[in-house]
Parts: C-alpha cells; sequence; structure tokens
C-alpha cells in the first residue's frame, strides 16, 4: 500500500511537471509570435516545481534511487553494514520529519498571515500544505524501505 501511495504521488508530480512544460511552451509561442506572454508564468512555474520535487520524493525513497555514493557498501563487515544502514535511515529520517515540521509551520503562518505572491495574487498556504504532505509521505516510504532493506539484508547474510 505505500509502495501504492507512493507511485500515485509520483505519478500526480510527472502530470504538474507535463503541465508545467506545455504552460512554458505556450509561454514562449505567445511571446515570441504574439507578443503576449501568458501572466504568472514564471510564478506558477517556480511553485509547480516545488510541488514535483518534493511529491517525486517518496518513490525515490522507497526504492533508494536517489543519487548517493555507495563506495562504503562494499565493506564485507556485517556489524558495519548494520551500522551503515541504521545511520542512512537515521539521518534521513531526522532530516525529512524537520523538514516536514518546518513546511507545515510555514503553511500555518502562511494561513494566518494571508501572504499570496506578488503577480497572480495566489496563496501560498496551499502549497505549503502540500509540500508537508509529500514529505510526510517520504517520511513513512523511509521506515519501510529500512525496514524491508534490514529484512533483506539479514536473509541475505543468515544464508551466507
Amino acid at each position: 500500500m505505500v509502495k501504492k501511495i507512493a507511485d500515485i504521488s509520483a505519478i500526480v508530480a510527472c502530470i504538474i511537471l507535463f503541465i508545467l512544460a506545455m504552460l512554458t511552451f505556450f509561454d514562449v509561442i505567445g511571446r515570441r509570435f504574439f507578443n503576449s506572454p501568458i501572466t504568472g508564468t514564471i510564478e506558477i512555474v517556480q511553485i509547480g516545481m516545488a510541488l514535483v520535487a518534493f511529491l517525486s520524493m517518496p518513490r525515490a525513497f522507497y526504492f533508494n534511487a536517489h543519487v548517493s555514493a555507495d563506495f562504503i557498501d562494499g565493506i564485507p563487515i556485517k556489524s558495519f553494514q548494520y551500522f551503515l544502514l541504521f545511520f542512512k535511515f537515521l539521518l534521513m529520517f531526522s532530516m525529512m520529519s524537520l523538514m516536514s515540521y518546518a513546511a507545515l509551520l510555514s503553511a500555518n503562518s502562511f494561513l494566518k498571515d494571508g501572504r499570496t505572491t506578488l503577480e497572480l495574487d495566489l496563496s501560498f498556504y496551499p502549497f505549503f500544505y502540500i509540500i508537508s504532505f509529500g514529505l510526510f509521505l517520504s517520511i513513512i516510504t523511509i521506515i519501510f524501505w529500512f525496514l524491508n532493506t534490514f529484512s533483506e539484508k539479514k536473509t541475505e547474510w543468515g544464508n551466507l
């Protein structure tokens, strides 16, 4: 079920990215040929890219598909491998938890202040709530990644 939610989150991110690409395309066409750009394109693309980044993170965490340097993973000491796995989990979990908390605080602050974007007068708080939701999904997928990886390593090393 967590994999399905992470997949849905990534699909939503892909749809947003496609819409942003189309918006940019039509903005460039309108600017170049009709001397009439689409108002607020820059604001929408900036906010949309943040949504894409944070909504695609859960799937990357679930499959451990982010960019990393794995040169330490080649050390064949079991206790070191367990330590490294736990350290990765602790680092990812703590960072995502803090980021989710900060995004939620920002969303609440923007809700109270009523701050909006300059050009389109869009409220910031819905976007920050979506970002904090994406970060919360990342936390859940990090937990499931750790449990799955730990059980796989335990099984793998138990058979050696």
